[in-house]
């Protein structure tokens, strides 16, 4: 199962369209076994990918200010931009994750690279 944890948008407005999820990769016993980033294109693929092997999204979300997790599925990525979508929109950015985590003292940095 994959979690997604942060988002990271592009800042030119031609590309509001493209955005980054950060996300936990997470094993059968709900161990964290790696730590990536996919495109809002990549996820798309992967979605197909699972829902044509397991009939289902792999893909969980954990939104600002929910106690829960919730699925990821294909028609939420119908919107124009992170903002407008029912996931994405309501993800902390990835300096408000990088907050959370440095008020952990996790001494884990999350940022981007490219």
């Amino acid at each position: 199962m994959n979690l997604a944890i942060a988002v990271e948008s592009k800042q030119h407005p031609k590309n509001q369209n493209d955005y980054r999820v950060w996300y936990l990769e997470i094993d059968g016993c709900g161990q964290v076994v790696g730590v990536g980033a996919k495109s809002k294109q990549e996820m798309v693929e992967n979605l197909f990918e699972n829902y044509r092997k397991s009939g289902k999204s792999n893909w969980r979300a954990f939104q600002k200010g929910a106690e829960s997790s919730t699925p990821v599925e294909i028609f939420d990525f119908c919107s124009m931009n992170m903002h407008e979508n029912t996931h994405f929109g309501n993800l902390p950015s990835l300096n408000e994750f990088q907050n959370v985590l440095d008020t952990l003292q996790s001494r884990l940095e999350f940022r981007s690279i490219a």
